[in-house]
Formats: structure tokens, C-alpha cells, sequence
């Protein structure tokens, strides 16, 4: 079940980085807002969503195959008072990675939008930003995504890391009433092509009342040695997909723990996040360059088998037989 993976040394880093385009951030976004399905309990307005929008050069014209991208628990800007209005690294990182892919990106703010910076540091029982409200941003950012001239309709996929991550297994799960519901419609206007979740909190999927099933191939990137969301529960989640036939691949990094994929050099012990799998006790977080590494070569791959070679006309390719045959 678990991806056996040989890491790849500090220079393959290096060359994928420049390769990716991510060695500076030069990509100038667009800021952009739309409406939620989500609605205000204070109000009953819609929740209206500000976002990050990054397109290719010289896409003018073009459809291209996109990326919706969901932050974690703090949030996609950056943690300086300086730059609090620039993506946080890694997510400029990843921007700039899919750009340099070909692929139109979007940042959706769940958080600053509804008057929070962070919810790493509020205990799970008492947020009032969860992973239902975040679906309600997600499907939301998929219409608004559909509606661009310059995306591809049929070829969005949905990544995410941690509390992203999560959502974005809430945003596949074909059981959920909002989503089935949603597919109903499909392939008019069709639904999410793939899902890319790194460390996500897969507890709630397990065990979701109604049973999990994806409504579309799901990519999982994990730490073997994460004691903020402990990967067993996403193990077991894939394990029981794969039984059932779904399309989902896991990758299990060893003695690697939460964050793996973030910018820095140093371990850290956060002391202040009152969740984790020992709550009270703090969470670690610690950069793995060769887990990095390889997640990044594989995220790369998949998208381009799963969202499909553009024709000269933006559209996409023929469906994978697989795709088809879930979508029946």
C-alpha cells in the first residue's frame, strides 16, 4: 500500500526547484473575490471569499488545466508583518512550481475572509472554521474557476496541506450530500479532475458517518513520523479505498513529520498548537528537503497524467478509462 520511496539527494532538490521555476518569486498574482456557498451566521450573506489568482505568461487566449490550492490552519500569507500579504514560502513555492507547469493557480483565503489570520493555536472543539465550511469555499472556487475563459473546465484539480488537506478530502468525499449532489450535475458542468492532499487530518473522512468515497483520483503525501496529524488514519483510509477499488495512491515518507515540504533548515516544537495526536503536549514540524524533493517530482507527474495533454484548442485530452468508469 505505501510508496517505497528512494529520496533523492540535495542537488536533485536544487534542480527541481530551478526546473519548477520556484527559485524566486517573481509570479505577481491577481487578487480576486467571490462568493461562497458558505453564508455568514451573523448576517446571512454569502461569505465573500478573497483569493490569489497566478496564470501562466502569454496565456492570453488559452484554456489551461488549473489548480485550486487550500492553505492549513495558518493561513496561505506570510507570518512577517512586513510581507503579511505575500503567500507564506511554501506557497509562493508551490505557485510558482504549477505556473512553471502550465497551469492557471488559485489561492482561496478562508480565513482572512472570515476576520482570522490562524486557527492552528484554537483547540478543535472550539473553531468555528471547519472543514464543512471550507468544502462550502471550495465548491465555490470551482464555479468561479469554471466560469474563467482562461481555465479549462473540465481540468481543475484540488491540492491542499494539513487543514487544506483535510478539506480537500471533505471537498471529494462522493457521500457527502453537497457533494453527491454536485456530481449529480456532472460532467455539466464536470466536478474536481484529481486531489492532492499533503498531511492532511484523514480521521474525520474514516469516520464519517455516511462512509468515504472519492469522486475523483486522490494523491496522498504523508509523514511517517507526524504527531500533529497522525498518518495511520490516512493508511487505513487509503487502504480501505484501494480494497473498494477507488483511485488512490499513498506515500509514506519515514522519519519525517509535519511540514515536510516548508522552506526552512530547523526543527521546531510548537509548544502553542493545543491539538496533535498527544493534545497539550505540542506538535513538531521539521523540513525534509529529500521528502520535498521527491513529493514534488511525484505531484508533478500526477497532474500532468490526471488533468491530461492540452490541444491546441485548450481542451482537454480522452478521460482515463478509470475516470470514466467512476463517473458511470
Amino acid at each position: 500500500m505505501r510508496d517505497r520511496v528512494h529520496l533523492v539527494s540535495l542537488g536533485t532538490l536544487a534542480a527541481l526547484f530551478v526546473a519548477g521555476g520556484v527559485a524566486a518569486a517573481s509570479l505577481v498574482p491577481e487578487r480576486v473575490t467571490f462568493d461562497s456557498l458558505d453564508r455568514d451566521p451573523a448576517t446571512g450573506a454569502p461569505v465573500r471569499i478573497s483569493a490569489l489568482l497566478f496564470r501562466p505568461e502569454g496565456s492570453s487566449g488559452d484554456r489551461h488545466a488549473a489548480v485550486i490550492a487550500l492553505h492549513g490552519c495558518g493561513g496561505m500569507y506570510s507570518t512577517l508583518k512586513s510581507r503579511r500579504d505575500d503567500l507564506s514560502p511554501r506557497h509562493q513555492a508551490m505557485a510558482e512550481l504549477l505556473v512553471g507547469e502550465g497551469y492557471v493557480v488559485l489561492f482561496p483565503d478562508s480565513f482572512r475572509s472570515r476576520g482570522r489570520d490562524e486557527i492552528c493555536t484554537v483547540e478543535n472543539r472550539l473553531r468555528t472554521i471547519t472543514q464543512v465550511n471550507r468544502r462550502l469555499d471550495t465548491l465555490a472556487a470551482l464555479a468561479f474557476m469554471q466560469g474563467r475563459r482562461d481555465v479549462a473546465p473540465d481540468r481543475i484539480a484540488v491540492l491542499g496541506w494539513s487543514h487544506g488537506g483535510s478539506t480537500v478530502l471533505a471537498a471529494l468525499n462522493a457521500r457527502a450530500p453537497l457533494v453527491a449532489a454536485r456530481l449529480e450535475h456532472a460532467p455539466s458542468p464536470p466536478y474536481f479532475r484529481a486531489g492532492v492532499a499533503f498531511y492532511p487530518g484523514c480521521i474525520d473522512s474514516l469516520r464519517a458517518k455516511a462512509g468515504y468515497e472519492i469522486a475523483a483520483p486522490l494523491r496522498l503525501f504523508i509523514g511517517g513520523s507526524d504527531d500533529w496529524t497522525a498518518p495511520q488514519p490516512c493508511v487505513d483510509l487509503a487502504a480501505r479505498l484501494a480494497e473498494a477499488g477507488e483511485a488512490v495512491k499513498i506515500t509514506v515518507y519515514p522519519d519525517t513529520y509535519h511540514g515536510f515540504d516548508g522552506p526552512t533548515t530547523r526543527r521546531r516544537q510548537r509548544l502553542e498548537v493545543p491539538n496533535g495526536v498527544h493534545p497539550g503536549q505540542g506538535v513538531t514540524v521539521a523540513p525534509n528537503p529529500e521528502a520535498r524533493a521527491d513529493a514534488y517530482a511525484r505531484l508533478k507527474a500526477y497532474l500532468r497524467a490526471e488533468l491530461g495533454e492540452r490541444h491546441d484548442d485548450g481542451s482537454a485530452g480522452a478521460e482515463p478509462a478509470r475516470h470514466a468508469a467512476r463517473r458511470q
